[in-house]
């Protein structure tokens, strides 16, 4: 399966995640071809980037874990913008129980991504819906169900303005914080070192130009509270890049303070 600049890009970096089992079956049919110029720009730029994808990623993953294992009831996971990102095969795998089902949506690849998950998981694909949808769209809201949703918002909120982000949380508020959001976004270069600022503005800028993309959106952690305030909930945390690295690796290596990164993730109750 081909994979566009972006996503295969995204998904080489996070290779050192999927090192076995089903989900590297799934892993080894993507073809990443597509990415290898645009891995090689980044590269030069900052030959350690794939720390920042695979800190996010194990972040994204721990945070679920521990919604699903302090949940009363077994969840439904929803992933707008999903892509190729087999988090959906990694939870059924870890929390079978813990898990209703998994709604993926995106707006184009979700037919054969599912194919892929019959290929390699077929007692799994079962419980993952894969839908062709615009995630901005107030229907949205039909993915939500009475069983307690897990919103996992990765990697999309660069392309979404303030109101979209807003609305696609918003479509998942359950009125009583029953449900959970967990996003990922990318902070403005006022919060990052100086003496850093040229990886994520040179890495980002790459991105941008090999794709033909607008300027990425970008949010302060108390931007991103807002955004969840107004949507209906309400912030339980926020992570910085050194807080993901400490707990991933135990320790500091490339992000010794929290001005040292420029990815954050927020946690909160819609």
């Amino acid at each position: 399966m081909e994979l566009d600049a972006t996503a295969a890009l995204v998904m080489a970096w996070a290779s050192p995640l999927y090192d076995g089992g089903r989900i590297r079956d799934f892993f080894d049919e993507l073809d990443l071809s597509k990415g290898e110029d645009l891995l090689r720009r980044c590269d030069e730029v900052c030959p350690w980037y794939g720390e920042v994808i695979l800190n996010r990623k194990h972040q994204i993953s721990r945070l679920v874990g521990r919604e699903l294992a302090r949940s009363p009831e077994p969840c439904r996971i929803v992933i707008p913008a999903a892509g190729m990102s087999p988090l959906a095969l990694e939870v059924l795998e870890e929390y079978p129980d813990g898990v209703t089902d998994v709604v993926e949506i995106d707006i184009s690849g979700m037919e054969e991504k599912h194919a892929l998950y019959e290929q390699v998981a077929p007692d799994l694909a079962g419980r993952i819906a894969c839908v062709r949808a615009d995630i901005t769209a107030p229907s949205l809201a039909r993915y939500g169900g009475r069983e307690p949703v897990i919103l996992v918002v990765e990697g999309v909120s660069y392309y979404l303005g303030r109101e979209e982000l807003g609305g696609m949380i918003s479509s998942f508020c359950s009125g009583n914080g029953k449900n959970v959001v967990v996003v990922e976004y990318l902070a403005p270069c006022q919060m990052v070192a100086p003496r850093r600022r040229s990886i994520p503005r040179s890495v980002f800028g790459s991105i941008r130009e090999a794709c033909g993309l607008a300027p990425f959106s970008v949010y302060t952690p108390g931007a991103m509270a807002s955004v969840i305030r107004d949507a209906g909930g309400r912030v339980d945390a926020h992570y910085s890049m050194a807080a993901m690295e400490r707990a991933r690796c135990s320790e500091n290596h490339f992000f010794r303070s929290d001005e040292d990164g420029w990815i954050w993730c927020t946690k909160g109750r819609i």
